[in-house]
């Protein structure tokens, strides 16, 4: 009985020490963890941020595209409604 009970409070010692490690290394990988967790969604939103600019950028290339294109064809129509225009007025 006389070693019973140091073996108890030693052995209670040795997990109460052993848990105290075990919480001090989750809180440092908890601290990891939320470290790494903030540079991903900073890199995400740079990235986010990023793709937003190119695809505005190539809606205003396919807008001008297409106005350049209206343009271009309207500019054609009228030399061609011209030149109809005036070969009926010699011809007509």
């Amino acid at each position: 009985m006389e070693q019973i009970l140091p073996f108890v409070l030693g052995a209670s010692a040795g997990l109460v020490i052993w848990g105290v490690v075990v919480a001090f290394r989750t809180a440092k990988l908890a601290k990891q963890n939320e470290q790494s967790i903030r540079y991903i969604e900073e890199w995400i939103s740079k990235n986010n941020e990023s793709v937003n600019r190119r695809i505005d950028q190539e809606i205003e290339r396919v807008d001008r595209l297409h106005s350049d294109s209206i343009s271009f064809t309207n500019s054609r129509v009228d030399k061609l409604e011209s030149k109809v225009i005036t070969k009926e007025i010699l011809y007509g």
